[in-house]
């Protein structure tokens, strides 16, 4: 179910929609809303009324309403909804409609205000009165109005772009593995031991020269440090929605990937990788690509 089509599930059932930044749609509560497919449904449509108002934060009841819906946690909940208007504002300063489905579009007029135009629900799984009513086929509903064109290409534009860029972050992950899978198993071949050691001899001068010991043919290797457990982080914000997107995202691609936050205003995204300190800085430049492509290199490294 499309996100806008939630909303307007919420909103005819409820008959009052706060959309933070936007304003309020509302329903006089004497208005009885039929089903969706009856003929009747587009004199409800005459009803919504919008104000225009600064809200701050989205009604807990709404939030509660997307988490049941849609499975998720209530963090994820809230950040659908922050991105669903986030999208929506951009549309409105650039010009173009801001269509919610089921209920109409807003338009934002140079003046600063916002124009709500009511219009007519699609058919797409808008059934809240009756949910086992098999709609009639033989019965075609067209919207009361067409989302621009132009987003639905920007829209498919950036599927096509999130696509692309998944398969470059996995290849980029398969090298970087291959090439630290390699790197180790050099690392763990037995060191060569030089068959001559030169050991000092102070002469009487005390003036410290080496020269070869004859008597000294091999000596026992010495144990390589064993490589230690770095903590890379990718980014630290405060931030909550974007910590989640953006952790969502990449943990996704990468399961080892982790978020912490020690007092639930400040999140940290990181990966802990065991590595050579030499190598520390290789594999900070390895991952700052990965994760910021060709931005300067904002990756840390914490013991």
């Amino acid at each position: 179910m499309k996100f806008a089509v939630l909303l307007a599930k919420y909103f005819y059932t409820k008959k009052h929609l706060a959309l933070p930044g936007i304003g309020v749609l509302h329903l006089d509560a004497a208005v009885t809303v039929p089903d969706f497919s009856d003929k009747n449904f587009r004199e409800v449509l005459k009803y919504i009324q919008f104000t225009q108002k600064n809200i701050a934060k989205a009604d807990d009841e709404l939030i509660d309403f997307i988490r049941t819906q849609t499975g998720k946690i209530r963090p994820l909940a809230e950040s659908d909804l922050e991105s669903y208007l986030a999208d929506g504002k951009l549309l409105l300063n650039i010009g173009k409609p801001f269509t919610i489905e089921g209920i109409g579009s807003l338009q934002k007029m140079k003046s600063g205000d916002l124009i709500f135009t009511p219009g007519e629900p699609t058919i797409e799984k808008l059934d809240f009165h009756t949910e086992d009513k098999t709609p009639d086929k033989s019965v075609r509903h067209i919207p009361g109005y067409d989302e621009s064109q132009s987003r639905h290409t920007v829209h498919n534009n950036q599927r096509r772009v999130l696509l692309v860029g998944t398969l470059v972050v996995i290849g980029l992950i398969v090298i970087l593995w291959g090439g630290y899978s390699l790197y180790n198993k050099a690392d763990n071949q037995p060191a060569q031991v030089s068959s001559e050691v030169n050991t000092p001899i102070t002469n009487p001068d005390s003036t410290t020269i080496r020269q070869p010991d004859s008597n000294i043919t091999e000596q026992p290797a010495v144990a390589a440090t064993p490589p230690g457990t770095y903590k890379f982080i990718f980014e630290k914000t405060d931030r909550k929605a974007r910590a989640l997107r953006r952790f969502a995202f990449v943990h996704d691609l990468s399961p080892r990937i982790q978020m912490e936050t020690s007092d639930s205003l400040n999140f940290t995204i990181f990966v802990r990788l065991s590595a050579m300190s030499t190598d520390t800085g290789r594999l900070k430049d390895s991952l700052n690509a990965w994760y910021y492509g060709t931005k300067p290199v904002k990756v840390m490294i914490e013991p």
